[in-house]
């Protein structure tokens, strides 16, 4: 990989993908994942016939800081990339965009749209993709876009057809969907797993390379004393007593005390 370089744990971490794999690689904040995925893509694009990478993200300003500063100035020497939002011409005739390009990086919603839109100029098959990159793809959930366009793919991947693009998913954080427990947390990892049709990936053997690349942040607590008077806090809660007097709840119904806030 000396042409590009890369961390060793960033090398640990996209390995299954080279091999054709679907995966999440699952990095911190300040990690690289996107530099990975943008190694993911330039191999892709070098080793595989009449390749298409498709970059999704989340939201708008994201396609144009993705575009410039991490896969325009590795791939845009040698291959044709494109960004799109919903502020861009070009989402009006994406399917043009998406057969005459080597890279598109685009909001979900403009891909979602593509997909079942069957007017010519504007359709884009899953088939017509070779690799399909999501950034933060911990939203693969619910009725997110991000799940909405995964539907279409397991919907195809069910009924045996094919081929169908190669799945790239990137967080920081897979999250825990609310949980507080834990068998329930690991609960939702697999569910974003199984949306994704895909294993989630983190550094194991260089873990400690990249605690020293990118250091947790150290918490420090600092106690104060109790206000010996507190105008403010009266008023709010004589504020909020006000509001629940209004609500007029029934006398089995058990609001929180005041003051304190649910985690």
């Amino acid at each position: 990989m000396a042409d590009f370089a890369l961390y060793t744990y960033q090398e640990e971490v996209v390995q299954r993908a080279l091999r054709g794999e679907n995966i999440i690689i699952w990095l911190p904040t300040g990690g690289g994942k996107t530099r990975a995925a943008v190694y993911v893509a330039k191999r892709h694009l070098e080793t595989t016939q009449k390749a298409k990478v498709v970059v999704l993200v989340n939201k708008v300003h994201l396609v144009e800081q993705h575009y410039n500063k991490e896969f325009m100035p590795h791939l845009g020497s040698k291959y044709d990339l494109v960004a799109v939002s919903g502020v861009s011409e070009e989402k009006d005739f994406f399917g043009k965009v998406v057969q005459d390009s080597d890279v598109v990086i685009c909001t979900a919603q403009i891909l979602y749209n593509a997909l079942t839109n069957q007017e010519e100029s504007k359709h884009v098959k899953l088939s017509d993709i070779t690799l399909l990159i999501i950034d933060e793809c911990h939203h693969t959930n619910k009725d997110s876009v991000y799940n909405k366009v995964m539907g279409c793919y397991v919907e195809k991947k069910l009924k045996g057809e094919g081929p169908l693009p190669q799945i790239l998913g990137l967080t920081a954080s897979p999250g825990t969907g609310g949980a507080k427990i834990l068998d329930k947390a690991v609960d939702h990892v697999l569910q974003i797993c199984a949306n994704l049709d895909s294993a989630i990936v983190s550094t194991k053997l260089y873990a400690p390379e990249l605690k020293e690349k990118v250091p947790r942040p150290i918490k420090t607590f600092d106690i104060v004393e109790k206000r010996p008077e507190d105008p403010f806090g009266d008023h709010l809660k004589w504020m909020m007593q006000l509001i629940h007097d209004y609500m007029n709840l029934p006398p089995d119904f058990r609001l929180r005390e005041c003051g304190t806030q649910g985690v």
